[in-house]
């Protein structure tokens, strides 16, 4: 027993050292990982250019998704809304489960993938189509239906595009809407009759955070009703449906429903819903669609006061500990009263312009954070603000080694 004490006495705090080392190790190790990892995550939910130049254009009449389907054969369709992150393809997998983990290449990922309800057919013939999506923080995904509770944005993003495999359709939404995850008649895709859109439409309506006021449910009701009509014709006379041989008072009014659907952050079974018409488009796609333009990537910050940067964070607070007196730099605050009565010293007027210059910096790097950074939103790494608090950091290293010089020096050697 004694031998053992004597052991813990003479090893204990060597052993403690290792044990506090290899702690500290490993919680730096999870912590980088855990950075990454949200980094790869993040960046991982948007769609970028090694994606997007494999976007169908139109080929003679019908687009071609050659490319897109040699990366997955289940990828069925394209979803444009420009102004906004989703510029996704979407897939249709053996249910709806399959894509809420796995991306368009097949592999698992927190971010999913953009998929059609396995309800409705992969040539989105129906007279209701539904997608489903992620709702990212960072507004990858579908996390950009969130914005569209605000005016300006629902009404500057109301046109999109649907490219499939048989041709184009304009978007257009005219519904934002919350709903319940379990609500039958928002998630009942497939076809409806359309002597059962008009309750449909007014049901939506009741459940619309916004809402066009220019649809007119009882004529929208009929230009259903006509696609249908053209539609059975269609694959009736062809064996499928034909975009070239719909008659053209078809194409100019004949219309279809689609819903996009996220997650609400704030309810369990909350559901975020855009709802808009789809028409058939015969004109070619805008050409700015396909230029090589960079895309965002919001994980670093995308220049929107919807997020915080973690990088700004540490900035403010290693600016702060340059500041605290410290048990081996007491002595820079001490006696700082006569510093300012006896500016006479060169020194002393270095010393005190130095803790001058590192305060303010402080204060200043704190203040911006608060005016610029909002901690409830989600995080980000870096920010258009970032490189100014990096300078604001490297301003109160640098007078704190070259001005304060707070360290104790070396006494020279008396002769």
């Amino acid at each position: 027993m004694n031998k053992f004490l004597a052991l813990i006495t003479k090893y204990g705090s060597k052993i403690l050292t290792v044990v506090t080392a290899v702690t500290v190790a490993a919680m730096l190790a999870y912590s980088a990982f855990a950075l990454y990892d949200s980094v790869y995550t993040n960046r991982a939910a948007f769609s970028s250019r090694d994606l997007t130049q494999y976007r169908p254009a139109l080929e003679e009449d019908e687009p071609d998704f050659e490319e897109v389907q040699d990366i997955n054969p289940d990828t069925c369709a394209w979803l444009i809304i420009p102004g906004t992150h989703i510029d996704y393809p979407v897939v249709k997998g053996k249910d709806d489960v399959e894509y809420a983990m796995k991306d368009i290449y097949g592999e698992s990922s927190l971010t999913g993938a953009l998929y059609l309800t396995v309800v409705n057919k992969r040539d989105f013939t129906d007279s209701f189509n539904l997608i489903y999506g992620h709702h990212m923080d960072n507004g990858g995904m579908f996390g950009d239906i969130e914005k569209y509770e605000d005016d300006g944005f629902f009404y500057g993003h109301q046109d999109g595009y649907l490219i499939t495999k048989r041709g184009v359709y304009d978007l257009h939404v005219f519904a934002r809407l919350s709903a319940d995850a379990y609500d039958s008649r928002i998630y009942s895709a497939g076809d409806r009759k359309s002597s059962d859109f008009p309750d449909f439409l007014y049901y939506v309506k009741s459940l619309a955070v916004q809402w066009d006021k220019n649809l007119d449910i009882e004529k929208t009701t009929r230009n259903i009703k006509l696609y249908l009509s053209a539609r059975e014709k269609n694959i009736a006379k062809n064996g499928r449906f034909v975009f070239k041989d719909v008659p053209e008072n078809v194409v100019k009014n004949g219309m279809q429903l689609i819903a996009l659907s996220t997650c609400a952050d704030a309810e369990t079974n909350g559901r975020q819903l855009l709802v808009a018409t789809m028409k058939m488009r015969t004109k070619p796609l805008p050409s700015y669609l396909f230029e090589d333009n960079d895309v965002p990537l919001a994980v670093w910050g995308h220049g929107e006061a919807d997020h915080w940067a973690l990088l700004n964070l540490i900035c403010v607070i290693m600016t702060l500990a340059i500041l605290l007196p410290g048990i081996r730099i007491r002595k820079k605050y001490k006696g700082f009263s006569t510093l300012i009565k006896d500016r006479a010293s060169k020194q002393n007027q270095q010393k005190l312009l130095g803790i001058l210059i590192q305060i303010a910096a402080a204060a200043f790097s704190v203040f911006w954070f608060i005016f610029t950074e909002d901690p409830h939103k989600p995080m980000v790494i870096v920010d258009r603000w970032t490189l100014a608090m990096i300078v604001l950091f490297g301003l109160t290293w640098f007078t704190d080694v070259y001005l304060v010089r707070y360290q104790r020096r070396k006494t020279p050697d008396k002769e």
